[in-house]
């Protein structure tokens, strides 16, 4: 007993003494806001150092539908940096300024306004495949998750995305790596695949700068996007890409005669095998978007009197027209129709039966889905479809500037040439006016 009460009161005086101590030890030398100050300086330096700057692989969108792209920047001492991307060419360079700054971290921010570095963040969209108004919001704050002399790994702010950017070696400049890259995409531009994998062909779809695969997986039918960057040898993917029990995450393109494909570079059984589909399929297989200035001259008088009896007297415009898929998986005529801010959007279904190779031929089916019947009785839109097909049907023949990655393809009345659209791959708003 008397050893526990020496014990409690050992006890009590060491709590006492601390208790009474004025002064506490300071774990870290400096104040936190030095120790930021000191980190944003050191990323700083690290940034400057590279004689040829940096590469960026850039992923816009927080889903990174629109895939990869890469970005040559340059940091300068003074709050400069200069920037040149894929998209602009190897030659087209633009200076603005950036910054380090702490925000739950260390983040690097390109300050003032860059065409080439805002590109894919700008809401003007002037790629032309975005959302108009948001543009393909990608980021132009990146927090930095780490830093070292030849590799920096950032997050971006508002998407999410991870962006690695890596050091250029002293003997490539940007100019030439992007060249490089530029030649590359050139080649291996494709739309259609076939992957061999564990003896399955399964198809793939490709669209900016990602790939969809869509195979069957424990009785049910799947599809997995793989966003990815052009490489000046192949294609690598923003994260590993598993199917069927096979990991790749980087393929190299090589064309053996006239059989084009790209291999995984770790060397796993698997093959990209890249298909051409007859363009009446890759028509069918895609959406198409109608502008104005395109049109046969029948086509347009059916547009005209769309315009003067529909669209102007219910005080609306014409967003965009497309053939393809609408958002029930159904085909047909798609289009929105835009009153002020509010875009009001429908289809009108059609059947396409495919000829040969070449041919299509479209037949309307009377029916449509969500505002498309409406604007049919009530907004001249049965005018307006008419040039594409009525219910006994019309045939076209097609043609398109690049079978293996067509940009448009033109449908031409097989029974009145001046019947005739041209339609586009990309996105085109107000259709009228374009």
């Amino acid at each position: 007993m008397k050893n526990i009460f020496k014990l409690l009161c050992l006890m009590i005086s060491v709590l006492l003494y601390t208790g009474c101590t004025s002064e506490e030890e300071d774990i870290f030398s400096e104040s936190s806001a030095k120790r930021i100050e000191a980190t944003l300086q050191a990323d700083k330096e690290l940034l400057c150092a590279p004689k040829n700057g940096w590469i960026m692989e850039y992923y816009p969108a927080a889903t990174q539908q629109y895939g990869g792209y890469n970005i040559w920047v340059s940091f300068a001492a003074d709050g400069k940096v200069t920037v040149a991307n894929e998209v602009y060419g190897a030659d087209e360079t633009a200076t603005s300024l950036y910054s380090l700054k702490q925000s739950a971290g260390p983040v690097l921010t390109f300050d003032t306004y860059n065409e080439l570095m805002h590109f894919f963040s700008d809401p003007a969209d002037p790629a032309g495949v975005g959302t108009p108004g948001k543009g393909m919001e990608g980021d132009f704050e990146f927090t930095i998750l780490s830093a070292e002399a030849t590799k920096f790994v950032l997050k971006g702010k508002k998407t999410g995305s991870y962006i690695v950017m890596t050091a250029l070696p002293d003997n490539v400049t940007g100019e030439a790596f992007l060249a490089d890259i530029v030649d590359a995409a050139g080649v291996m531009n494709f739309v259609s695949y076939l992957y061999e994998v564990n003896g399955k062909s399964i198809p793939v779809s490709g669209s900016y700068r990602n790939l969809t695969f869509t195979y069957e997986k424990d009785g049910e039918q799947v599809s997995v996007d793989a966003p990815y960057i052009v490489t000046a040898t192949g294609y690598k993917f923003y994260e590993p890409l598993t199917i069927e029990g096979v990991t790749v995450d980087e393929l190299t393109y090589q064309k053996v005669g006239e059989e084009e494909s790209f291999i995984p570079i770790n060397g796993v059984a698997a093959k990209l095998k890249v298909v051409t589909p007859p363009i009446n399929q890759q028509f069918i297989s895609g959406d198409w978007y109608f502008a104005y200035s395109a049109l046969g001259t029948l086509t347009k008088a059916y547009w005209d009197y769309t315009k003067a009896n529909g669209l102007d007297a219910i005080g609306e415009e014409l967003y965009y027209a497309y053939m393809g898929t609408y958002t029930n998986g159904q085909y047909g005529f798609c289009f929105g129709s835009a009153a002020g801010s509010s875009v009001y959007t429908g289809l009108l279904v059609y059947q396409a039966a495919l000829i040969g190779e070449n041919q299509v031929k479209l037949t309307f089916a009377l029916s449509g889905a969500g505002d498309g019947v409406w604007y049919y009785s009530n907004a001249a839109f049965s005018y307006l479809i008419n040039p594409v097909g009525t219910s006994t049907g019309k045939t076209f023949t097609l043609t398109t500037d690049d079978i293996k990655n067509p940009s448009w393809i033109k449908l031409t009345d097989n029974s009145n040439a001046n019947n005739s659209m041209v339609l586009y791959n990309s996105p085109v708003y107000r259709p009228y006016d374009k």
